[in-house]
């Protein structure tokens, strides 16, 4: 088992009882067909509004229709309902393009839309070598309605609080994706049976689109067979946001996938009793091959939408922490062809809400062009969006975050941290500037353990922390083990099937690993407060300097958009609340972000305490499964406060603050967009300060103070 940076990677032997009968039977197959050579991609963008040359599933019936697209074409929408006689009624909808059969496979396809109702516990996704199976089958004819094969799936909603048909209680955090074998036992499909991996903590957002990868590109013949699966945000083709890969040798259910078959796509409702017993899921841009696509460079894939404008080659990554403010911003614009041409007037890129498209730098030709950008300011977060036109008018977006902060200016004076893992212990008692403590990942070596550090110190249940469990959990207890807080150093995956022999293994990563933690040890990586839930809470006694004003930053990684609370602690116990870190979801839990600290009014909270302090950080969310495990929390940083800009319709108006606003504090210029009519901005910051010169560049105002 070894771990990618976004997700894990399992490698398991299989029984050489399994390996030589199948090979046996297909290297025959090969032999007599001759069809595994040639290697031909197969795509359908459903532009046409048909499925010609696909075979649908009928047993259920199951609607397919073609609804309009963004772009002015056609998608694929399956829909079912449950069947009302014999045994298996759950409701489904298959489709395979049969034109070709598959032993290797790569297949991609878009999710653009799906019943977001909490009460249908459905799957969706692609399904490869879909067959009547002849090695259990002899002789069968292929069912799409009751197909064996091999399947890549999301499972939505499959973890979430709800009080009945009235779809009242709150979504899910833990989604989860599989390679699962579908199984036909008799004419009753079988969904679930675990064949490779399985990952869950995450949550696809509504209204989102997700591209879905899957693939076997293994030699023919090979045992074990690899899988691997990958999830993309359809706003970034550059990395995805989870891939697993592993084989099939988990519990001898190799024995049930198809040696070769047909490529489709699907929707399937798990029999549990839901109020909403449908399935409802929206395809787009289907593509199948023997192997993978090498247009672009790996962890990329390119777009579904034939020769469409995208972002290829960008730095920086997606999620990236600590990104070099001299690197700038740099990406090639493509559309993978020497025809069709990008619209360079058109390239756009936005940071924080800001048109920042004046100070673009281009080359190269134009269906390749060359783009960079060096306005970066340091210690800054970052929300950035790119958009492209191609010259047929069509469009895409690429959206990413990262930041400039850096682990040297982290470790200044001028900032402070709160590691989420060092709470209070003894009842209040507290270390003011801990240095970094714990155990190596193995465990095999401990570095300033309590009373040096706080790994190991031990809290007051309902005065240090409050946490839903009472006792401490293994393996979630590795930093204060004997807490029901959890805490353990880095990610693990909430399981990952394995071979029978070896049983339920857990994936491991980590965030950025700063200096304080690599200065002690390079094996010592971040601890993180995790298995979240609604109502819990943790205190944090530090000193503070009444000069000193700060924002504040929480860094966590959300599989479900939560709000955080951070209160100070006055006499009595009584909370004073100094703002909320509205963290929204970024797909997975090893996907780290920095959330603001906001008033309710929208504008940045103003941290200015003075001497001995007690924070809380409390989850604001109800207690509830569909929160329950949602959220990561790494540490909050404090750093000095910058101004903000506040603005009104009228002088004399109310001022509310500016959502989209870029803040340089080095060159103390402000940016925002221009609006459509006249408009008054005020700056409010820890100090008296007037702004000193205004501008317009490229559709932005620009204020210096």
């Amino acid at each position: 088992m070894k771990t990618t940076p976004f997700g894990s990677v399992s490698k398991c032997g299989r029984p050489a009882r399994v390996c030589r009968a199948i090979f046996a039977f297909t290297l025959g197959l090969f032999l007599a067909g001759g069809w595994a050579t040639r290697v031909i991609a197969q795509s359908d963008d459903f532009n046409d509004g048909n499925d010609a040359g696909w075979r649908r599933s009928s047993v259920p019936a199951g609607i397919f229709t073609f609804p309009t697209n963004q772009n002015g074409g056609h998608s694929y929408r399956l829909q079912g309902n449950p069947g009302t006689g014999g045994g298996d009624t759950n409701a489904r909808a298959f489709s395979f393009l049969t034109n070709r059969i598959y032993t290797n496979f790569f297949a991609a396809v878009d999710v653009v839309a799906w019943n977001t109702n909490q009460d249908a516990d459905m799957v969706v996704g692609l399904i490869a070598r879909g067959s009547s199976n002849e090695m259990i089958y002899p002789g069968a004819a292929f069912d799409p309605s009751i197909p064996m094969g091999l399947t890549f799936n999301a499972r939505l909603h499959s973890n979430r609080s709800y009080v009945g048909p009235t779809n009242s209680g709150p979504l899910g955090s833990r989604d989860q994706m599989s390679i699962w074998g579908m199984v036909n036992a008799g004419g009753t499909l079988m969904l679930g049976n675990p064949v490779a991996v399985s990952q869950c903590g995450f949550r696809w957002v509504p209204g989102h689109s997700y591209r879905m990868t899957f693939s076997c590109t293994n030699s023919f013949g090979d045992f074990a067979q690899f899988y691997t699966c990958s999830i993309y945000d359809g706003n970034d083709l550059t990395q995805p946001l989870l891939t697993m890969t592993g084989d099939d040798s988990y519990g001898g259910n190799s024995l049930y996938i198809p040696p070769y078959g047909y490529i489709g796509v699907f929707g399937y409702h798990l029999s549990n009793g839901d109020y909403d017993p449908t399935v409802d899921v929206t395809f787009d841009n289907f593509y199948a091959s023997a192997v993978a696509p090498t247009s672009v460079a790996f962890p990329a894939i390119p777009n579904g939408l034939t020769a469409a404008p995208q972002v290829v080659g960008r730095s920086p990554v997606s999620f990236k922490n600590f990104h070099p403010v001299a690197s700038g911003i740099t990406f090639r614009a493509t559309t993978l062809t020497t025809t069709n041409a990008i619209n360079t007037s058109a390239i756009k890129l936005f940071l924080n809400g800001v048109d920042v498209s004046q100070s673009l730098i281009q080359s190269g030709p134009a269906t390749n062009v060359n783009v960079s950008y060096f306005g970066l300011a340091s210690n800054v977060v970052y929300e950035a969006r790119i958009e492209l036109k191609d010259v047929l008018g069509r469009s895409t977006t690429n959206a990413f975050a990262f930041d400039t902060f850096s682990d040297t200016y982290f470790s200044s004076a001028a900032v402070k941290t709160i590691e989420c893992e060092d709470y209070d212990f003894g009842g209040g008692s507290f270390m003011d500037s801990p240095v970094a403590s714990g155990y190596k990942p193995d465990l095999s070596d401990q570095y300033n353990l309590f009373p040096v550090g706080y790994a190991e110190a031990i809290g007051v249940a309902g005065v240090d922390f409050f946490d839903r469990d009472v006792n401490s959990h293994s393996p979630e207890n590795q930093y204060r083990s004997w807490d029901g807080v959890g805490t353990q150093q880095g990610n693990q995956g909430l399981f990952v099937y394995a071979d029978s022999a070896m049983g339920v293994i857990y994936s491991q990563s980590y965030d950025t690993q700063r200096k304080r933690f690599s200065n002690v040890n390079s094996s010592l990586q971040d601890y993180i407060v995790e298995r979240c839930e609604g109502g819990e809470w943790l205190n944090y006694t530090r000193i503070f300097k009444g000069t000193n004003s700060y924002n504040a930053y929480l860094r966590s990684a959300a599989g479900l958009a939560q709000p955080v609370r951070l209160d100070t602690i006055g006499p009595g116990n009584v909370t004073n609340i100094l703002g909320r870190f509205n963290v929204a979801s970024s797909f997975y839990l090893n996907n780290y972000t920095y959330t603001p600290l906001l008033l309710t009014n929208g504008s940045r909270a103003l941290i200015q305490l003075d001497g001995t302090n007690t924070l809380r950080l409390t989850l604001d969310s109800i207690q509830s499964e569909g929160f329950r495990s949602g959220l990561s929390m790494n540490y909050i940083v404090l750093i000095p406060a910058v101004p903000q800009v506040m603005s009104s319709s009228q002088v004399n108006g109310s001022y509310t603050p500016e959502a989209n606003v870029l803040v340089d504090a080095g060159a103390r210029r402000i940016t925002v967009p221009q609006g459509g009519s006249t408009r008054f901005y005020r700056v409010v910051w820890n100090r008296q300060v007037s702004i000193t010169g205004i501008s317009l560049n490229g559709g932005n105002a620009v204020l210096s103070y």
